[in-house]
């Protein structure tokens, strides 16, 4: 959902009422939070069109959260108020914690982020994932990647305090042509391999 459009949907609720419980952690935390460097774009194109989680595609700004519970069940998880606001499910799978969020840009209804961390046990507010959930398929190295597919994949990136940030605008995202769009990947990164991987856009104002 583009920046333009969600104005109006900010004071919709998702379907299934969220609740106040565990803080968002993990990578969800650190992509949300943003915890990586995404100033300056340093791709020349966006390099995720859409996520492949088991039977669902899942495509960023246009699948709702609700569309994801209505496929896995699973409880929406919310914290904090206004631009601080997180609504986000997590679900535990082969190894993996997986979180989907959406924050205020998205209207709190469309997913707006996608995390994945490896871990040997579920995070605070995951839940076990049912059998036909998969870990997310990114079409970019993902868990478990050495830090020669991300070079392969993107170029070089410097690695600071163990993560690395990759960040692509396109041109033009909105009808008038005011905006572009900005897709973000922030991977973690231990003994050269990604521990953590996550995915985002938004829509940023061209600067008159």
């Amino acid at each position: 959902m583009r920046l333009t459009l969600v104005a109006a949907l900010v004071a919709l609720a998702v379907g299934s009422s969220p609740v106040h419980a565990a803080s968002l952690g993990g990578m969800g935390k650190a992509i949300f939070g943003n915890a990586f460097d995404f100033k300056k774009a340093n791709l020349d194109k966006v390099p995720v069109n859409a996520i492949k989680v088991g039977k669902l595609e899942v495509v960023l700004q246009r699948t709702r959260l609700n569309e994801i519970r209505k496929a896995y069940g699973g409880t929406i998880q919310r914290q904090g108020d206004g631009s601080e606001r997180a609504d986000w499910l997590c679900y535990y799978a082969d190894g993996a914690n997986v979180w989907f969020v959406a924050n205020a840009l998205g209207g709190f209804e469309f997913v707006m982020m996608v995390a994945a961390e490896a871990a040997k046990k579920p995070g605070a507010g995951c839940e076990d994932a049912p059998a036909d959930f998969a870990v997310p398929s990114f079409g970019v190295p993902g868990l478990g990647a050495g830090i020669a597919e991300l070079k392969d994949t993107f170029g070089s990136a410097p690695v600071r305090s163990g993560k690395i940030s990759y960040r692509a605008d396109e041109p033009g995202a909105d009808a008038l042509g005011t905006a572009n769009n900005a897709q973000y990947i922030g991977y973690v990164v231990s003994g050269k391999k990604v521990t953590g991987i996550g995915i985002g856009e938004t829509s940023v104002q061209i600067a008159k």
